[in-house]
């Protein structure tokens, strides 16, 4: 991931070397990649994740 390179979730569609650089290095470039996102596409990956958090505990209480 360069510098130059444009930060936004859509880009990491647009470029998936970056996907495999953060997937490499999650706690340097994938930090640095979600502190320089807007804080509008923070809170979309926040909500995304907490979504998922809850498909997942409904996931294991129907399981168990």
């Amino acid at each position: 991931m360069d510098n130059k390179s444009k930060t936004s979730i859509k880009n990491l569609v647009d470029e998936p070397s970056q996907i495999k650089d953060i997937m490499n290095d999650p706690a340097e470039k994938g930090i640095n990649f979600y502190q320089k996102l807007p804080a509008k596409q923070k809170q979309y990956l926040l909500f995304a994740a907490a979504a998922s958090l809850v498909g997942y505990g409904i996931y294991v209480g129907q399981k168990g």
